[in-house]
């Protein structure tokens, strides 16, 4: 198989040498993971050469802390970048996040990009004892936080004063490592609030899950449009993809493992094929490449991927040698 760069220009593609390449992360959630599972996943992510991994950002559910988990996990590997996915914003006061941020940026190396979101947890931030806004309130506070994180990052003093958030001569040093600052995804989904929302800050997009790429247009089309609306440049934002892996060496191999976690759900095997696999990144490692490429032809250049949980060593490296070596490597 040959694998071409691609570059998104409004509904078509164009092959340009200087697109960036293809970038996996390792998406985890760690829900009853141990720090020893996932410091391993990370390691081995970390050796193998994928270009960052993540952890969800809930408090009340049986998982260790993310951010906390993160810092630890950095500190520990040496060339991954860590993505929280994603913080929900009104778990912490926008300079908080902004210090912390520079802060794991710094003493990273600049590995970090800060993931951000609306909070889609109703139940984890009632338990928590937070306010939980409609969703529309929620937007306007993470347009509101994002601004005042972006002028920490990038001025030598802060002033904001907007309906949900005020801050005067604020300041946050050192600074991160990254310039002009660390990259801001924002994740979430629907096309009313925060679609919008992320194509009026997000410096990434990461919106839906398997979906396909016929969503992601219709997607793509409302991020844009809210950037052009907002005076941004559309195609500064990088469009992500989010999608569950099963991988195998052989079509028979497939096959014996699809049986088994049929099983191990209780379903029949093409009830799990039709329920937990569609449009999901799955099969032998050529077709797996098959439906990457569909992506990158479209645009997408980033992909976090959601192995089995826990994520097994042979599933990571085997996806390692056979998928993303048919792709340009990353820069370092």
């Amino acid at each position: 198989m040959i694998i071409r760069p691609y570059i998104f220009q409004g509904d078509a593609m164009a092959a340009t040498a200087n697109q960036p390449p293809v970038k996996f992360n390792v998406r985890i959630n760690q829900y009853r993971y141990s720090y020893e599972d996932l410091l391993r996943i990370w390691q081995e992510a970390d050796r193998l050469g994928y270009y960052s991994a993540s952890l969800f950002d809930l408090l009340t559910v049986d998982a260790l802390e993310c951010w906390t988990t993160l810092t630890a996990l950095l500190a520990q590997t040496e060339q991954i970048r860590a993505v929280p996915m994603v913080l929900a914003n009104h778990y912490r006061h926008p300079v908080l996040t902004a210090k912390m941020a520079a802060t794991l940026d710094v003493i990273s190396g600049g590995r970090v990009t800060l993931g951000i979101g609306v909070g889609g947890s109703r139940s984890d931030t009632v338990n928590s004892g937070l306010p939980f806004p409609p969703t529309r309130q929620r937007c306007e506070m993470l347009e509101e936080a994002i601004a005042i994180i972006r002028g920490l990052w990038t001025e030598s003093s802060t002033d904001f004063v907007g309906r949900y958030y005020q801050v005067s001569g604020a300041s946050v040093e050192p600074k991160p490592t990254q310039r002009p600052s660390v990259p801001i995804l924002v994740g979430g989904h629907g096309p009313r609030y925060v679609l919008p929302t992320i194509g009026r800050t997000a410096d990434i997009c990461n919106a839906g899950s398997n979906d396909t790429v016929d969503q992601h247009r219709v997607h793509a089309d409302i991020v844009r449009r809210s950037a052009e609306a907002a005076g941004r440049d559309p195609d500064s934002i990088e469009f992500t993809h989010n999608a569950n892996c099963v991988l195998a060496p052989t079509q028979r191999e497939y096959d014996r493992l699809i049986a088994q976690l049929a099983e191990q759900a209780g379903k029949t095997v093409s009830a799990y094929q039709s329920e937990n696999l569609r449009n999901t990144l799955s099969g032998t490692p050529e077709q797996v490449c098959d439906r990457i490429q569909e992506y990158a032809e479209f645009g997408i250049r980033y992909f976090f991927v959601v192995f089995p949980d826990p994520a097994p060593s042979e599933t990571l490296a085997l996806f390692a040698r056979e998928v993303m070596t048919r792709f340009d490597p990353p820069p370092v």
